[in-house]
């Protein structure tokens, strides 16, 4: 068994000993998701993590980079939130793990099981090949271009098969699932799943096709499956294969994770009276275009009411941090609205809790959102959370309508 080296999030590694193949596996591996840096000692490495936390599976050593959270159950319901499971609440706590990576592989597993136990669901795709009989429209032109081969007939038909999208998506997520160091039990159930896609080929690229499924009635409850392979298929990957060597990453971004999360509550909580939108493009400037995206729109009537952007860490201080501001200034300004709200996990030192941008005179908020203790506590800060905004986007629809703004000229 290879040496365990466990570090958290944003942290560095004692030093260890590193092998030529723990480098050579190492090269794949982007330096935004974990470095390895040189010491002293000739032969000794450490590891600096970022905001990516999961393992990577090594010649001669495991790097286990754990959340800064006090419950790995957060993290999951994080997981499982952002996907779309609605009893998650529920189902989560059967998959508590000293381990986050085997507790995501559990539930994403039981997540695609519920998703195909009554079946897998089936969809005409269109083949061209020879075949002994006819079937379908035969290939006028490719017997015009070689009349000396009428046989087997070269045909075009379409074949109601379960090789479809959702189905090879959902395989290459059991694949790369099973490659990772799991416990027993949990590799049978993927070794099982993957048996149950028997008719679906293997692909290449199951990201990219993720990518293009568009939900509708016949895969409505693919969904949250679905969205837990996304992202497996985005942290997922083989670094390095040598022969016998195989080494493999799990790695996913807790920024990306927070941010994802916070949209999903979000909407839910504060549907109807307001709506949330994510990642939104819009223009900066008028020309030449410049393009942004915040991190959450949110609309009152229809009407842009507030901007917000979501930091999993605010690191630094003061000036440090100013790009926070500036950034959210930014979309606060391209919307048009005088307020924002800039939501964070953890901060090295807590921020003001408003500040008011000269001249412009836009309110910036920052709101905590710590997932420090158990989920119930977290639950109550995301809705401690929802009814901050929900009155600040109530006070500016209030002074933004005719009653209001009558009572101002009036004045």
């Amino acid at each position: 068994m290879p040496e365990t080296v466990e570090i958290v999030e944003y942290a560095t590694s004692p030093p260890v000993p590193l092998t030529q193949a723990d480098l050579a596996m190492l090269q794949t591996i982007p330096p935004e998701r974990l470095q390895v840096v040189p010491t002293t000692q000739s032969g000794w490495f450490t590891f600096r993590a970022s905001s990516y936390v999961g393992t990577v599976d090594l010649d001669s050593v495991r790097v286990r980079i754990n959340p800064k959270v006090d419950d790995l159950r957060n993290v999951l319901m994080m997981f499982a939130s952002a996907a779309g499971i609605a009893d998650w609440s529920l189902r989560t706590s059967d998959y508590a793990s000293d381990d986050l990576v085997e507790g995501i592989a559990e539930l994403v597993l039981r997540t695609i099981d519920q998703a195909t136990r009554r079946g897998l669901i089936h969809g005409y795709q269109t083949r061209e090949e020879r075949l002994p009989t006819l079937r379908g429209r035969i290939l006028v032109g490719d017997l015009a271009t070689r009349p000396w081969d009428k046989w087997p007939v070269p045909c075009r038909y379409g074949d109601f098969t379960a090789d479809v999208p959702e189905n090879r998506v959902l395989l290459a997520t059991v694949v790369a699932v099973r490659r990772w160091a799991l416990a027993p039990s949990i590799r049978r159930l993927a070794t099982e799943l993957e048996g149950r896609f028997i008719e679906v080929a293997p692909t290449e690229a199951a990201l990219p096709e993720a990518e293009l499924i568009r939900m509708s009635p016949l895969n409505e409850h693919y969904q949250p499956a679905l969205a837990l392979a996304r992202t497996v298929l985005e942290g997922s990957g083989v670094t390095h294969s040598d022969g016998s060597l195989d080494a493999v990453a799990f790695l996913i971004d807790m920024n990306r994770l927070f941010e994802a999360w916070i949209g999903a509550e979000l909407s839910v909580r504060l549907w109807p009276a307001v709506q949330v939108s994510e990642q939104e493009g819009m223009s900066l400037s008028k020309g030449p275009t410049v393009r942004m995206n915040p991190d959450l729109v949110f609309r009152a009537s229809g009407t842009v009411v507030l901007v917000g952007d979501v930091k999993y860490k605010l690191t630094g201080s003061g000036i440090a941090r100013n790009a926070d501001y500036y950034q959210l200034l930014a979309y606060a300004t391209a919307t048009n609205v005088e307020l924002g709200i800039l939501i964070y996990c953890q901060a090295d030192e807590a921020p003001a809790k408003t500040i008011t941008i000269e001249h412009g005179g836009q309110r910036l908020t920052c709101h905590p959102l710590p997932l420090a203790g158990d989920w119930r506590q977290v639950n109550r800060e995301v809705d401690r959370l929802a009814r901050t905004i929900r009155a600040l986007a109530g006070s500016v629809a209030e002074a933004s309508s005719p009653q209001s703004r009558q009572r101002q000229r009036q004045s």
